[in-house]
């Protein structure tokens, strides 16, 4: 049943939209690559520090 569960599931990048195969059951991968991954923390960070946060 893990097989066949698992296969056809992709989900799109959070940076680019790219569909990304989630290779893992429980933490599956959100981004196409680790740089991808860097910029949509850096921008979330920096979206909170000048936005005002609260």
């Amino acid at each position: 049943m893990g097989e066949y569960a698992n296969q056809g599931r992709t989900l799109p990048c959070k940076w680019c939209d790219r569909p990304v195969d989630p290779g893992r059951r429980f933490f599956p991968r959100r981004y196409c690559n680790r740089r991808h991954k860097w910029k949509h923390r850096f921008t979330e960070l920096f979206g909170e520090v000048l936005g005002g946060g609260a």
